[in-house]
């Protein structure tokens, strides 16, 4: 192998190249490999197909190493930036290495946090309460003894003190604001009073904020995750009156990340916006609250302005009181949050490739938590870090991937996606050039009920892991149960739905800043202690996986998905699904540009791209299929037709050379060729088509981004501009559409129609 260029010397370079095996582990931010461990590491060893990998790893996932490891996680609170975050990095990695994990690492970055000083409510008049603004103990629940060990606040609140009268105002959403308006109640300089649900919160806070709010007030109701929907915990697995869900209000409406560094990585000396300046920081103050201790300040409303039901239904919430708009009473809430530049860690390993080194796939999951954090990350990270357990039991073993996996701890998650975001924009290069798929798991464990959400061209495979997992409960497969519960017809016949991705995690930054192709996949249920105290390991072992099989069956399933595409010949995506959404997506541009009264037939040129763009899906499903095939009869082993495993794959084929210059990232994408590789002599087309299935989704990257947000630069998927959690399908035409702007809406279904097409050029090249 000949000498590597370090990521710093590619992201220096103007123009980028790059060929077979220029990946290194270093490129990722691992150490540098020795020249010995470097040929220890390439030495030539018996192939591994996918079928053996997973084999391998099935035998050791061991499920009391799982109960342990959540133990483990959640016996201390671990809040981003805390020095028991940094103590749980340093453990995962060691735990790795020890294992046999190669090129672990810990990657700090520096991005903005906050912290809670003092904060108090009060309610002025008609009577005075204070709030407590505690998570009372809970009998058993051990952890749940320290009430204050973080605090009840708001990532990125700003301090303030305000005295003002109350205005309720539903979900807090423009449109709820609006019936305000129309009913004549004035919010300007109010303290409003919003409940948790529909949007992301710090939708909530900006919307406020747009009509002259002087602070925020967010409270749990009963409705959504308390006591209307069964019994709460201890009893139950809902939120108790006095739990209080905590969490981040920065704006994600425009970017991910640390808010001062949109674009950069926060490393130590990045160039900083002042915090006044950074979008996405909120400007008006905002507190969590509980239902218990919300419920007196509604009370004071009753009687003023409007009865919440008669604007509509839903405004009526789970409390045993009427609830009406105001403005009445009087409150006060004073906020003293401490703001400062911090370090966070990623705990990440690197296994290089044997075939294709140049080629990786990424496995993540975050780590930190608003406290204890059992569903919310510690279900996930304790499987992620038993993935990278047995992978480096294997690795010891001598099993090596083909293609080179990344697996990672992210940091920072609860403040904005911060870690993964700082490392995505930190590796944007080298992820450009070499990332074929991100894998995120996330909350993984509520329930038993399967749910993935995924790019369109990922669908089949996580379909595909679920029909080798058995469910822990019925006995069935995972798919056969999750396609009887949320199956869907398609084209290609009834298969179980999966979701579109918005915001909420750390795939954002893959998928809808760079265009790498992504999924997240876990088992849900009923949850109502989400960022509360309450989140804690004693949840989990009553109400959550007593027996920790959901757990085993999500670590096999994650294996199932991540090794057939670190080893299949032919990588397991597929585009043909991607051509439902898209016309399912059209129609709706079609609708919403009828609604708006702008002319329909604009959506007819999103048409004809997928027509154009269908026929490249396809014919490249049907050569890839054919390769799989053959790829079967030499081997004698059974493949799926769709997205079946291989074993190994052919490396030295064809590569993409990607050239500086280009101003959507692709124009510098040509095929070259290159010598058969010697270990598979006879495919000479599996190096080029695996080109175009792991870079297929880069198409669809549009450089010029969403007008007015524009690190989001996918075409088909971006957080909703209001919604936050929820994807919005072809986001600029939506949003061109709502604000009635005609020549935007015409220029963005064009570039969505450009960029669709861009996608079949290269499927077809």
């Amino acid at each position: 192998m000949r000498a590597l260029p370090t990521l710093a010397a590619l992201l220096a370079s103007a123009a980028l190249t790059v060929a077979a095996h220029d990946a290194p582990p270093e490129a990722f931010g691992a150490p540098p490999v020795s020249a010995a461990e470097g040929r220890a590491n390439n030495a030539a060893r018996p192939p591994w197909s996918a079928e053996r990998a997973i084999a391998a790893f099935e035998r050791g996932v061991d499920r009391s190493r799982l109960r342990e490891t959540l133990r483990n996680l959640t016996a201390v609170a671990h809040i981003a930036g805390s020095d028991a975050d940094r103590a749980q990095a340093e453990a995962i990695q060691a735990e790795w290495a020890a294992a046999g994990l190669p090129n672990t690492h810990i990657k700090t970055y520096f991005p903005l946090l906050n912290r809670p000083v003092s904060r108090s409510l009060t309610l002025l008049a008609p009577e005075r309460f204070e709030a407590t603004l505690r998570e009372p103990a809970v009998d058993g629940d051990d952890t749940s003894r320290d009430e204050e060990v973080v605090p009840t606040f708001l990532g990125y609140s700003p301090s303030g003190n305000v005295t003002a009268e109350l205005v309720y105002a539903n979900f807090g959403s423009p449109a709820d604001f609006a019936a305000l308006a129309a009913r004549g109640i004035d919010v300007r300089g109010k303290i409003v009073l919003v409940r948790y649900g529909s949007a992301f919160r710090g939708l909530k806070v900006r919307a406020a904020e747009l009509v002259g709010a002087a602070a925020v007030l967010i409270y749990s109701d009963p409705a959504e995750d308390g006591f209307v929907r069964g019994p709460v915990y201890p009893d139950g697995p809902w939120r108790p009156p006095l739990a209080v869900q905590r969490g981040s209000i920065q704006y994600p409406t425009f970017y991910s990340g640390d808010p001062l560094t949109p674009f950069v990585a926060a490393t130590e000396n990045a160039t900083r916006l002042p915090q006044s300046e950074a979008p996405s920081l909120p400007k008006i103050p905002a507190l969590p609250i509980s239902y218990g201790e919300a419920k007196p300040f509604l009370a004071a409303l009753k009687g003023h302005g409007v009865a919440a039901h008669t604007i509509a239904n839903e405004w009526q919430g789970g409390l045993d009181i009427e609830y009406w708009t105001g403005p009445a009473g009087k409150a006060h809430l004073f906020i003293d949050n401490e703001f400062a530049v911090k370090p966070i860690w990623n705990t990440m390993a690197v296994i290089e490739g044997a075939s294709e080194p140049d080629r990786a796939v990424i496995l993540g999951a975050h780590r930190d938590s608003w406290v204890f954090g059992s569903v919310d990350p510690s279900s996930a990270t304790s499987v992620v870090i038993e993935v990278g357990r047995v992978l480096g039991k294997m690795y010891k073993r001598g099993w090596r991937p083909d293609r080179t996996i990344v697996i990672a701890t992210w940091d920072g998650e609860e403040y904005g996606l911060i870690g993964s975001t700082e490392w995505v924009e930190d590796h944007v290069e080298i992820l450009n050039k070499t990332a074929v798929a991100y894998v995120n798991l996330d909350q993984a464990i509520t329930g038993d009920a399967f749910r993935a959400s995924a790019s369109p061209s990922l669908a089949n495979l996580v379909r595909q892991a679920t029909k080798g997992v058995r469910d822990p409960n019925s006995g069935q497969s995972i798919y056969k149960k999750w396609n009887r519960r949320a199956g869907v017809d398609t084209p290609e016949g009834r298969v179980p739905r999966v979701q579109p991705l918005g915001f909420g995690s750390d795939y954002v930054a893959f998928l809808q800043h760079v265009g790498v192709a992504a999924m997240d996949i876990r088992f849900v249920g009923d949850y109502g202690v989400y960022h509360s105290n309450y989140d804690s390991f004693n949840w989990m072992a009553k109400f959550g996986d007593p027996k920790w099989k959901y757990h085993e069956a999500l670590t096999l399933t994650t294996g199932r998905v991540l090794l057939p595409l670190a080893h299949d010949r032919v990588l397991p995506i597929d585009f043909v699904p991607y051509v439902h959404e898209l016309r399912t997506y059209a129609k709706d541009v079609a609708a919403a540009l009828g609604g708006a009264s702008m002319p329909v037939e604009w959506a007819g040129r999103l048409d004809a791209s997928i027509d154009v763009f269908e026929k490249a899906a396809r014919k490249l499903h049907k050569e890839a299929d054919q390769l799989r095939r053959n790829d079967a009869d030499e081997d004698d082993v059974v493949v799926d037709a769709v997205v079946g495993s291989g074993d190994g794959i052919d490396a030295g084929v064809s590569v993409l050379t990607v050239q500086g210059g280009s101003d959507d990232g692709l124009a510098g994408i040509v095929p070259q060729q290159h010598p058969k590789h010697p270990k598979h002599p006879k495919h000479p087309k599996h190096r080029a088509d695996n080109n175009k299935l792991g870079f297929g989704e880069r198409g669809f990257i549009d450089m010029a981004g969403i007008p007015g947000r524009e690190w989001y630069r996918h075409v088909v998927y971006a957080p909703g501009e209001w919604s936050g959690y929820g994807a919005e399908m072809f986001p600029a035409i939506h949003e061109a559409i709502r604000r009635g702007d005609r020549p935007g809406a015409e220029k963005a279904v064009d570039a969505a129609a450009s960029r669709i097409r861009r996608v079949a050029e290269l499927l077809s090249a």
